[in-house]
């Protein structure tokens, strides 16, 4: 953030670390050999959602313009493969991404926390509310 960022208060406020004992320092402590590569390679900002068997991550500036990518057993999954995948048309995607965007605003005032991934600073969700709501979309959605 700029001298403007910091004269009219648009600067971010610091978020506390997370705790690498809690549920969500053990989740991301498993992924982070797999998401030093990734986080390296990235300039927007990263909010990552850590579940059991996955790690979800918003690219850019959820819930209005952001990406979308997954670490699942080793690999990096994303709207694009998730739709090759599955056969989804783009309007299908779309709405994924637009019902994504309503789960992350819908949880976006619970705790964030910094976490540090190879000496980047990233945001985490630990919230099981949009935990779930990010795996119900991506892995149950039922699109018209």
């Amino acid at each position: 953030m700029g001298l403007f960022g910091s004269l009219f208060g648009s600067k971010e406020k610091e978020l506390p670390p997370l705790d690498p004992t809690s549920q969500a320092g053990q989740r991301m402590g498993k992924f982070k050999k797999e998401l030093e590569a990734f986080v390296a390679k990235m300039n927007d900002r990263l909010e990552f959602v850590p579940a059991d068997d996955a790690v979800y991550c918003f690219i850019g500036k959820p819930p209005a313009m952001f990406g979308m990518v997954w670490f699942h057993e080793g690999k990096e999954h994303n709207l694009k493969t998730l739709a090759a995948a599955k056969g989804l048309t783009q309007k299908k995607t779309q709405k994924m991404s637009l019902s994504l965007g309503e789960q992350y605003e819908k949880f976006m005032a619970e705790p964030k926390f910094s976490y540090t991934i190879g000496g980047k600073s990233v945001v985490v969700h630990p919230s099981d509310g949009l935990r779930a709501g990010v795996i119900d979309v991506l892995h149950n959605y039922k699109v018209e």
